[in-house]
C-alpha cells in the first residue's frame, strides 16, 4: 500500500506553465478526500475540536499508514496512546516498535523534545512528526506572569517543525484544544496556532451518536469552508452523510 500520492498542479505564472508537484500522505480516513489525498508532507497540518471528537484517531490512523515505509515520531502530551485502539485500527506490537514514543511530563519536558527533534531525525528514517496535543502542557504552565515567555517558547516549537517540515519533506500533524469564545469555538493560542499552521481542520461533533464533522478553516490550495461528515467505528472513521461546503 502507498503512503503516499502525488499531486500534480499546472500554474501559470506570468504566461509561464510551471508544474507544482505536491506530495501528500494518506490519512487512511474520510480526511483524505476532504484534503484532495491526505495531509502534505512539508506543513504543519493542525487538527482542533473537544475532547472526543476524533483527533487522536486520525493521528493514529495517519501513523499506521506512514509506518509501512518509515518510522512515524508521536509526542504523546496526554497520555491519549491506546495500544487497544491501536489494535483495533490494525496496529499490532510489531508495528510499534517503528514509533518513536516520546511523552513529555511537563512544558519545559515538550520544548527540550522539540528543540532535539533535529537530532532524532537526522539518525532515524521518519516519514511523519505527529504531536497530541501540542497545547495540553502549554495550557497548564501558562499563567499571568509567564504569558510572554511561554508563548514565545510555543512560536519557537512551531518554528521548528515548519523549518524541519520544508527541510526534510516530512509532513508534521498535531491537535490542538479549544475554547469558547462567545459563541463561535477557537483553537488554543488562535494566533501562534493560525499563522504557523498551513492546514487547519475543524472537527465538531454533531447531534448523531459518534458521528463528526470536519470542516477547512485554512488551507493552501483548498476552499475554506469545504466540510465531510464522518462517524467513528470500531475499525476506524467511516464518511457518512453529506460531503460539502458551509
Amino acid at each position: 500500500m502507498l503512503s503516499n500520492i502525488q499531486i500534480v498542479r499546472y500554474v501559470n505564472l506570468l504566461s509561464f506553465s510551471v508544474i507544482i508537484l505536491l506530495m501528500r500522505i494518506k490519512t487512511d480516513s474520510p480526511l483524505d478526500k476532504l484534503l484532495d489525498g491526505g495531509i502534505e508532507n512539508d506543513t504543519i497540518t493542525n487538527i482542533y475540536g473537544p475532547a472526543g471528537s476524533g483527533k487522536t484517531n486520525i493521528i493514529l490512523l495517519t501513523i499506521l499508514n506512514c509506518i509501512n515505509d518509515k518510522k512515524a515520531m508521536y509526542i504523546d502530551t496526554e497520555g491519549s496512546f491506546s495500544l487497544d485502539r491501536f489494535k483495533q485500527l490494525g496496529g499490532n506490537e510489531d508495528l510499534m516498535k517503528k514509533i518513536i514514543f516520546i511523552e513529555p511530563n511537563t512544558w519545559n519536558d515538550q520544548h527540550s523534545n522539540v528543540k532535539n527533534l533535529k537530532k532524532v531525525i537526522d539518525k532515524e528514517s521518519v516519514g511523519l512528526i505527529s504531536i497530541d496535543s501540542i497545547v495540553t502542557l502549554y495550557r497548564l504552565e501558562l499563567d499571568q506572569e509567564n504569558f510572554k515567555t511561554v508563548n514565545k517558547q510555543l512560536a519557537t516549537q512551531y518554528s521548528i517543525l515548519s523549518r524541519i517540515a520544508r527541510e526534510y519533506k516530512i509532513p508534521v500533524l498535531v491537535t490542538n484544544q479549544v475554547y469558547s469564545k462567545g459563541e463561535e469555538i477557537e483553537i488554543t493560542s488562535r494566533s501562534i496556532g493560525h499563522y504557523w499552521s498551513k492546514s487547519l481542520i475543524e472537527l465538531k461533533k454533531t447531534d448523531k451518536a459518534n458521528c463528526r464533522l470536519a470542516i477547512i478553516k485554512k488551507h493552501r490550495s483548498l476552499p475554506e469552508g469545504k466540510n465531510i461528515e464522518f462517524e467513528i467505528t470500531g475499525k476506524g472513521l467511516k464518511e457518512i452523510g453529506k460531503f460539502g461546503f458551509i
